[in-house]
């Protein structure tokens, strides 16, 4: 059981509502900060045990107050946008430090003030912060963000990365590979596809050789709080891969969907494209010998977890 106070941000998101399950089921008091216009719908089977504080994190007075009157023990900042469009822009980039780095600096600050900090600051990352660097991406390596979203990410990490001498507690980066399983929105790829097979429509797959890590939720979830534990105790890491290290093409994926769901061939079409295949694929080499974390969830062991709640869904609704 936890002592005092659990913080989370982003906590409404695909994986924020699986980590609010995840710390209610091992106890203790558990907060969120959500932004005003959030659906909570993800959290509605939790509503009567969950504190939900509605404010902006752009909203730095009222921040303030909120984390004075809570006194968090250990904070999980997970709030992020994730769907900025891809196209490298100087609009974008300059939307980037309001939409990602003030969030994280209003938050960390009046924590850092706190008469008693948190014991730990867990922040998700993203493997998109490494963007056009060598594979496997290693933590040392230097990161090169090819999209707005991965620029905002990693300028956040380094200027957390900058502070952390003058922090009273540390901040460990979780750099997130692509995470799929229950609950997550349609509109990615994973559930898109498993949508398709489980209603028999067609669906064109447009890039079917690009490779990604896949990491199934319930991992990401374990290695946060995994991390959460260890890193008040000497774990001396700022930043970690949390991945599985194995980079699948979207074709692979797509057969064992089909494959998985019994839909055959012929509702998952590939396209043909002539443009090199873009792989995204981290080491998982720090996790395993600095925190001795080590992903549990095979791809197929995943990919029918989430058909079987989909299917569960789609019958409920039914």
């Amino acid at each position: 059981m936890a002592e005092g106070v659990t913080l989370l941000t982003g906590a409404g998101g695909f994986i924020g509502a699986h980590l609010v399950r995840r710390l209610l089921e091992d106890g203790g008091e558990v907060h969120a900060i959500v932004r005003p216009s959030t659906e909570l719908g993800r959290l509605s089977p939790f509503a009567e045990r969950l504190t939900i504080h509605r404010i902006d994190l752009s909203d730095r007075l009222a921040i303030r107050q909120c984390i004075r009157a809570m006194a968090p023990r250990r904070v999980f900042h997970l709030a992020a946008e994730t769907r900025l469009p891809p196209q490298p822009d100087f609009t974008a980039a300059r939307a980037t430090a309001a939409i990602y780095l003030q969030p994280a600096l209003n938050l960390l600050q009046p924590l850092a003030e706190l008469p008693r900090p948190p014991a730990v600051v867990v922040r998700a990352g993203t493997i998109a912060e490494y963007g056009r660097a060598a594979l496997p991406y290693r933590e040392c390596a230097r990161a090169m963000p090819a999209t707005p979203y991965g620029a905002g990410m990693l300028a956040t990490t380094e200027a957390i990365a900058m502070l952390a001498p003058r922090l009273p507690f540390p901040v460990v980066t979780a750099r997130l590979a692509l995470c799929y399983g229950q609950g997550q929105a349609p509109s990615f790829l994973v559930p898109a596809m498993i949508d398709a097979c489980l209603s028999r429509r067609s669906m064109t797959i447009r890039r079917p050789h690009d490779r990604r890590d896949l990491l199934h939720v319930d991992d990401a979830v374990d290695a946060l709080l995994h991390i959460a534990r260890r890193a008040p105790h000497g774990a001396d890491l700022d930043c970690v891969n949390i991945c599985t290290g194995v980079a699948s093409t979207m074709d692979e994926v797509a057969s064992r969907i089909e494959a998985l769901t019994g839909c055959g061939e012929g509702f998952l079409s590939r396209a043909a494209i002539e443009d090199e295949p873009v792989e995204l694929r981290s080491s998982p080499d720090l996790a395993a010998t600095r925190l001795d974390w080590h992903p549990r969830i095979a791809l197929d062991e995943g990919l029918d977890r989430t058909i079987a709640d989909e299917h569960a869904l789609c019958t409920k609704a039914g």
